[in-house]
């Protein structure tokens, strides 16, 4: 197997995501409220550089240039790194729901949440059976730098897993 075990731990199901598509439909959620929020930093920025200008004589275009140039590079890879997380990842993922954990082990790698600490559970629903699942609050994807599993992508027979973790957890399960 290709989780670890905790003591007292026992596997209840196990999968592997049934689709290798990098792209969701909830994924152009996040997408605009990232493109708005990232419109509304460059105009602060915009805002704040105009006044310093004002105030201290003329000011030098290449620093906004650079500034503007760093906006806009933490944009792309805030837009690429899920799907390349997805992209490089998808292929050799497998899922666990155990009696105390939710495992996703996306390789050699192992990230876990605990069932006590599963926020919200929510699903969505394909029309092959198959879904997807969020364990927590958070807007954005998971991607390289998360230590803890937020999403099951492409899970098989979602509804069953959705059940399994909502009798687990106690919560109950909003479909998008």
């Amino acid at each position: 197997m290709g989780a670890n075990l905790l003591p007292g731990e026992r596997v209840l199901w196990q999968g592997s995501p049934v689709h290798r598509s990098v792209f969701l439909r909830v994924d152009a959620a996040w997408m605009r409220f990232s493109l708005k929020f990232d419109a509304v930093l460059f105009a602060v920025v915009a805002a704040v550089m105009w006044l310093v200008d004002g105030w201290l004589g003329p000011f030098d275009v290449w620093n906004f240039l650079l500034l503007g140039g760093g906006i806009l590079a933490s944009t792309m890879f805030r837009f690429v790194e899920p799907f390349a997380w997805r992209r490089l990842t998808l292929h050799r993922t497998t899922y666990y729901v155990t009696n105390r954990r939710v495992v996703c082990v996306p390789g050699r790698g192992e990230r876990s949440t605990e069932l006590s600490d599963v926020e919200v559970l929510t699903f969505l629903e394909e029309p092959d059976g198959s879904g997807y699942v969020r364990l927590d609050r958070r807007y954005t994807p998971d991607g390289f730098m998360n230590a803890m599993v937020a999403e099951l992508i492409h899970v098989p027979k979602v509804r069953e897993v959705v059940a399994l973790l909502s009798e687990l957890t106690g919560q109950t399960p909003r479909q998008r």
